[in-house]
C-alpha cells in the first residue's frame, strides 16, 4: 500500500542555496530534523515554507529529496505595502502546492496555517493539524496588553484550532496541551518532537564529581518567555552564597542577547557565565549536557520543550519550571526536579539540592534514563505515522456534503460551542 505524499507547513524560513543541480534546502529549525524523518517513511516529504535564495547554509541542511513549496518570503506582516502581495502570492503557492500531496501537516496557529487547511478540505485532502505550544500563554508573556489588537488575533486563531480539531485528527506536544485539546481521545496524539536518537542515549550516568566547581547549562532562546534575567539572578545568589562554586554555560542566542551581557556585567557575574550563542543539535551539543553537572530551564511559557530530552538522554540532573508540558515531560518530578514560574527562592534551592545530594541525582538521572526510552526520535516518529496515516475518520474531513463533510464540521463544531455555553471549562 503506497504511503502516499506528506506535505507539511510550519511558519519557518527556508534557505536555498547552489546550482539547481546540486540545490541544498536548509532551515534553522531543528524540528525540521524530525519532519525529515518522518518523511523517510512517505513516498515524498513536501515543506510549504517562506524562501530566501542565498549563498549561506542555515543550521539544518535538509534531505536532497525533500521537495520545496516555495512560499514568498516576508519578515513580518505589519508592513501595509506588503501584506496584500505577500497574502496573495502564499495562497497562490499553496494553492498549487495542494496539487503535489496527498495529505497535509499543519502547524498553527497561524493564519497561514488556517488559510492552508481550509483550501487543504476544499480540495478533499487529509488535513492533521499540528500544535507545538500554547499560543495564548506564548503572546501573552510577549506582548504588553491581553486585549490588543495582535493578542485578540492570536485568540480567534487559538480558537478556531481548537474547534477544527473536534474533527480534524490533530497532535499536540505534551499532555498540558492535550487537554487544552480535549484529549486524551482518538483524534488527538500527545507527542514529543524528539530528535535524539536511540544512539544519542548514554547507557549509564556519566560519573561527575561534585567535590568541585558545579557547571550548569541552559540551551534556549534570549527572549521574555524564556525569562533569562532570572537565570542571571539565580548565579548571582549562588555565587553570593557560595563564590567561585558555580559556572553556567550559556547556549542560545535571540532578540535580549545583547541586554542580557548587560545584565550579566551589571549583577558582576558576567565570568561566571559563557555564552556561546548557537549551537546546532548534534555531538557538540550533546557534549556539554553530558558533562554538565545540572541542567537548568526557567521558561514563564513552555509546550514539551526538546531540550528536556536532550538532558534526560544525556543522564543530566534538571532544575526546571513547571509550566506547560515541562512537568508530564518529567513525570511530576520524578525526573526532575520543578519549580514554580519566577520563583528566584526556589529556584536556587533546587539547584542547591542538586549540587549536594547524590541519592537525589541517581534518582532523577535513572528515572529520567527510563523515561527518555519512550522519547527517541524512532520511538515518536513510528507513533505520529501510525497516527497519520491512519485512513479512518476524523482523519478525512472535506467540504462536500454529509456527515463527513462540511455540514457534519459545522454539525460538530456548533455542538461543540453549546457545549462550551454549559461549561465554560470545556471550551
Amino acid at each position: 500500500m503506497s504511503a502516499g505524499r506528506l506535505g507539511v507547513y510550519l511558519d519557518d524560513v527556508y534557505h536555498v542555496s547552489g546550482p539547481p543541480e546540486a540545490r541544498r534546502l536548509s532551515s534553522d529549525r531543528s524540528f525540521l530534523s524530525f519532519v525529515t524523518a518522518l518523511g523517510e517513511r512517505f513516498d515524498e516529504l513536501a515543506v510549504f515554507g517562506r524562501t530566501v535564495h542565498t549563498d549561506e547554509v542555515s543550521d539544518y541542511v535538509l534531505p536532497a529529496e525533500t521537495r520545496l513549496i516555495p512560499l514568498p518570503h516576508y519578515a513580518v506582516l505589519s508592513d501595509v505595502r506588503q501584506v496584500v502581495p505577500t497574502v496573495l502570492g502564499t495562497l497562490r503557492a499553496m494553492w498549487r502546492g495542494l496539487g503535489e500531496v496527498d495529505r497535509i501537516w499543519a502547524f498553527g496557529p497561524h493564519p497561514f496555517a488556517l488559510a492552508l487547511v481550509l483550501m487543504a478540505l476544499l480540495r478533499r485532502k487529509q488535513v492533521i493539524l499540528g500544535v507545538r505550544q500554547n499560543s495564548v500563554e506564548l503572546y501573552e508573556a510577549r506582548l504588553s496588553s491581553r486585549w490588543s489588537p495582535a493578542m485578540l488575533a492570536v485568540r480567534f486563531l487559538d480558537a478556531a484550532y481548537r474547534l477544527l480539531s473536534v474533527r480534524l485528527r490533530t497532535t499536540v506536544q505534551g499532555a498540558v496541551l492535550a487537554r487544552r485539546f480535549r484529549g486524551p481521545r482518538p483524534g488527538v496524539l500527545t507527542m514529543n518532537e524528539s530528535i535524539i536518537r536511540e544512539r544519542d542515549v548514554v547507557p549509564a550516568p556519566p560519573e561527575r564529581d561534585y567535590s568541585g566547581v558545579i557547571e550548569l547549562l541552559t540551551v534556549g532562546r534570549l527572549e521574555p518567555e524564556k525569562h533569562p534575567r532570572l537565570l542571571v539572578d539565580a548565579i548571582a545568589r549562588l555565587d553570593a552564597e557560595r563564590p567561585g562554586r558555580y559556572r553556567l554555560t550559556w547556549v542560545g542566542r535571540g532578540p535580549m542577547e545583547d541586554e542580557i551581557h548587560r545584565y550579566a556585567a551589571e549583577a558582576g557575574v558576567a565570568g561566571s557565565i559563557e555564552f556561546l550563542s548557537y549551537v546546532a543539535f548534534g555531538e557538540p551539543l550533546l557534549s556539554l549536557y553530558r558533562r554538565a553537572h545540572a541542567f537548568v530551564h526557567v521558561s514563564l511559557s513552555e509546550g514539551m520543550p526538546k531540550v528536556l530530552i536532550e538532558a534526560l538522554a544525556s543522564g543530566t540532573p534538571t532544575v526546571a519550571t513547571d509550566v506547560g508540558g515541562v512537568s508530564a515531560a518529567l513525570d511530576g518530578g520524578s525526573a526532575g526536579l520543578l519549580v514554580p514560574p519566577d520563583d528566584l527562592d526556589a529556584l536556587v534551592a533546587a539547584i542547591t539540592r542538586v549540587a549536594d545530594d547524590a541519592p537525589l541525582r541517581r534518582r532523577l538521572v535513572a528515572e529520567g534514563l527510563r523515561l527518555v526510552a519512550g522519547m527517541t526520535l524512532e520511538a515518536q516518529v513510528a507513533a505520529v505515522e501510525r497516527f497519520v496515516r491512519d485512513p479512518l475518520p476524523p482523519a478525512s474531513v472535506g467540504l462536500g456534503r454529509g456527515r463527513g463533510g462540511l455540514e457534519g464540521v459545522v454539525q460538530d463544531l456548533g455542538q461543540r460551542q453549546a457545549d462550551a455555553d454549559q461549561d465554560p471549562d470545556r471550551a
